[in-house]
């Protein structure tokens, strides 16, 4: 387990910055190609990510790596610009999927009666 202070601030920096994208591990872990598991691993302080995974990590999230081991507890110094248009791009992307996906449900639906 990694108890130093910049495996700390990293870990919550990656888990803060996940959840203000309201994403689950598994769609970090789909979006960087490692495990949920692993996500869950480096977020609990009991695996450390590679350089390579912590670029696909900061690539993923939107922000530059050196983000990622900032140490700031004020949301507004940490979030970028560009970060907050990522949340934005997100959330446009999460409403655009559930729409189409209930519309094809209820496509579905239609035509299941109509058989």
């Amino acid at each position: 387990m990694n108890n130093n202070s910049i495996d700390i601030i990293l870990r919550k920096n990656i888990k803060r910055l996940r959840i203000k994208l309201g994403w689950s591990q598994e769609l970090l872990a789909e979006k960087t190609g490692v495990s949920a598991p692993y996500i869950t691993q480096i977020e609990l302080g009991k695996r450390s990510p590679s350089l390579e995974i912590i670029e696909k990590l900061s690539k993923a999230l939107g922000v530059e790596y050196k983000v990622l081991f900032e140490n700031s507890e004020d949301d507004n110094a940490f979030l970028k610009e560009s970060f907050s248009l990522r949340i934005l791009e997100a959330k446009l992307i999460s409403a655009i999927s559930e729409t189409v996906h209930k519309e094809m449900s209820d496509e579905l639906k239609k035509d299941d009666l109509n058989v």
